[in-house]
């Protein structure tokens, strides 16, 4: 379809308030690979501003009626789960809560008791961890799981080969990484705790990736924690696990967030990640370390390190349609937090090599302070918007289309 309607939220009693709606011509985006050009972004939509979004949102169907819609959560407000339903043309209506609110928490997603239908996991940030279980009507049915911990990031994956969804848990501050097996109706037994023994009394978690990083036909863990840097671990497919900690090089030891995909074609599964300080003053941007497959990562940043510091926030996906990875990263470019943070377009090369798009009409600078990045194509027309969520007291979900 052509972009001819408006992108906008509803207005509703949750006070999920319409912002930034827009309107641009009809023609789709237009490959560069045939122009030369690169497409431009504008913003075109605004949800929830003035919340404290946090963590990764769902991008789902959850109705089946074949368009995205958009679940997110938000810090001290009630209800912390938000849901929106979209149809496929820029409108995004705000479901009416009918769940349990624990507050916000870290999202995941997947089909967890086998009907079809895409079920959410929401991992509080205090200690409870709330399944949700879709009707595909809008209607949930919940289970709620108390831990010893509050949680920053959930994944849903069958570890152990049985055909039912495990569920994988960062914690806030003590539980480390937490892998719960299923079984099939929303319940979850602790199976393992990774690493042992910890490193320290506390081990504050920041994000989690799921792959299969050495070809072995077994999901592998990949997990940042502040202080303690990034580990690895690699499944065996029966809920075992071997790895860790893996020597990536920061100052700081802050990596916030993580994503996997072959940005070199080489077939293996690379690590971006964003976050990391190299320190006041020196170049700071996202760090791509291009795996081989078999444990060894090579270091593949050149171009990335244009930024004044680096915020959580990172997406992969080909913008300009040109068969390459490309990566989308907030940060601060001004070196002053007074200015805000911006979104920043690196295009790849697919050979592990970057460029900054200067032009691309994203933010350089005003955003309030981001937590997440997703990308997603929201409106059937081939091309990718760019959803971010952002915390503080100005923060917002903002929605960027290709013009």
């Amino acid at each position: 379809m052509g972009f001819t309607g408006k992108w906008r939220g509803v207005l509703t009693a949750v006070g999920l308030v319409v912002g930034g709606a827009g309107l641009f011509g009809s023609a789709p985006p237009i490959s560069p690979s045939s122009t030369g050009l690169v497409p431009t972004y504008a913003k075109v939509l605004t949800l929830g501003p003035g919340r404290e979004w946090r963590f990764q949102p769902l991008v789902i169907d959850l109705n089946r009626d074949g368009h995205l819609d958009l679940v997110a959560t938000a810090r001290i407000v009630k209800p912390g789960l938000h849901m929106w339903l979209g149809d496929g043309k820029g409108v995004f209506t705000p479901m009416k809560p009918s769940w349990t609110d624990i507050g916000y928490a870290a999202l995941a997603t997947g089909d967890i008791n086998g009907d079809g239908f895409p079920d959410i996991v929401a991992a509080g940030h205090i200690s409870l961890v709330q399944t949700l279980l879709s009707d595909g009507k809008g209607g949930f049915i919940e289970k709620t799981l108390r831990t010893g911990d509050g949680h920053v990031a959930a994944q849903l994956a069958d570890l152990n080969g049985d055909g039912h969804l495990d569920l994988i848990l960062v914690g806030y501050e003590k539980t480390g990484l937490a892998v719960y097996l299923g079984d099939g109706t929303g319940n979850w037994r602790l199976h393992k705790t990774l690493p042992e023994p910890r490193p320290g009394p506390v081990m504050p978690g920041r994000a989690l990736v799921v792959g299969d990083l050495n070809h072995d036909g077994h999901l592998d863990l990949v997990a940042a924690f502040q202080l303690w840097g990034v580990y690895i671990y690699y499944g065996d497919g029966q809920g075992g696990f071997t790895g860790g900690r893996v020597d990536f090089y920061s100052p700081s030891r802050e990596f916030q967030s993580l994503a996997l995909g072959d940005v070199n074609h080489d077939g293996h599964l690379d690590l971006v990640i964003n976050g990391a300080s190299a320190g006041p003053g020196q170049p700071n941007g996202p760090d791509v370390y291009l795996g081989d497959g078999r444990g060894g990562w090579k270091a593949s940043s050149a171009g990335l390190k244009v930024l004044k510091f680096a915020s959580a926030g990172i997406a992969l996906g080909d913008l300009d349609r040109d068969g390459n990875v490309d990566i989308v990263a907030a940060g601060n470019i001004t070196g002053d937090v007074r200015d805000g943070y911006g979104l920043f377009w690196f295009r790849g090369d697919g050979k592990g090599g970057w460029s900054l798009v200067e032009a691309s009409g994203l933010p350089t600078r005003g955003l309030s302070r981001p937590h997440s990045l997703v990308l997603a194509d929201l409106d059937h027309d081939g091309s990718l918007e760019i959803i971010a969520l952002s915390g503080g007291r100005n923060g917002s979900i903002t929605i960027w289309k290709q013009q």
